[in-house]
């Protein structure tokens, strides 16, 4: 009897850390693996210390599939955002005339977003993301095709800040966990405005490419976006 008590007591211990772990992801699983522990602790507190273990391994047999359910929906998570970044560079790509350009290399691209396509649909996430990542290293060197100018005509040089820092003309939105880009954030580089409160201009100019057009907050890795000039000033190059 002994021993059935301090099994049923140590599964326990081990559960509880398990739920602390699953508390902040609601799914059937673990609300199962919360019951069954509640059913556990019950069945040990009136004496039924067989119940009770019985109870405990059940919880934490759903535990386990709670993790589960967890990661797959995380993996899921990153799929579908590096997917809809390879479908912001394929629009970027269709835009720049990249299909024109370089037929190879578009045709390439193409192929591998098809592919990140089909492996979502197909819940092959982590399939999915290879291929969605591939797009990207193919294209993230895209940039428009330089324009054609007159013999006689004279390209004025890119405008440069106070402290010699060239203005762009495009910036590339970055992944970064520790610090996201955003409208406001880009705004503020002293490359292309030096002030954050002009990030109005950038959502103006470009929220024909964003996922949500009306929604300035939602910005993806990989999306080009056009810094337009404000004053006449010439700009020149990605960042």
């Amino acid at each position: 009897m002994k021993k059935i008590i301090i099994f049923s007591v140590f599964i326990l211990f081990v559960a509880s850390g398990v739920f602390a772990q699953a508390a902040l992801h609601q799914n059937q699983y673990f609300q199962r693996s919360v019951e069954f522990e509640r059913l556990s602790q019950q069945a040990f507190d009136r004496g039924e210390y067989g119940l009770a273990t019985e109870h405990a391994i059940k919880s934490q047999e759903y535990a386990a599939l709670s993790r589960q359910f967890i990661a797959e929906q995380v993996l899921a998570f990153r799929a579908r955002t590096t997917l809809n970044a390879a479908r912001e560079r394929m629009q970027v790509a269709d835009r720049l005339n990249i299909q024109n350009r370089d037929r190879e290399l578009y045709a390439e691209a193409s192929r591998h977003f098809r592919d990140a396509n089909t492996k979502f649909n197909a819940r092959d996430f982590e399939s999915s993301i290879v291929d969605s990542q591939r797009v990207l290293a193919l294209l993230q060197d895209i940039a428009p095709a330089p324009r054609e100018t007159p013999a006689t005509a004279v390209t004025p040089p890119p405008t440069t800040t106070a402290t010699g820092v060239t203005l762009a003309a495009y910036y590339e939105v970055k992944l970064n966990v520790q610090r996201r880009d955003s409208l406001w954030r880009i705004a503020g580089f002293d490359f292309v405005y030096g002030d954050p409160f002009k990030w109005p201009h950038l959502f103006e100019a470009n929220r024909h490419t964003f996922p949500q057009p009306d929604n300035p907050n939602l910005i993806l890795p990989g999306m080009i976006l056009r810094i337009p000039s404000l004053q006449g000033e010439v700009r020149s190059g990605t960042r």
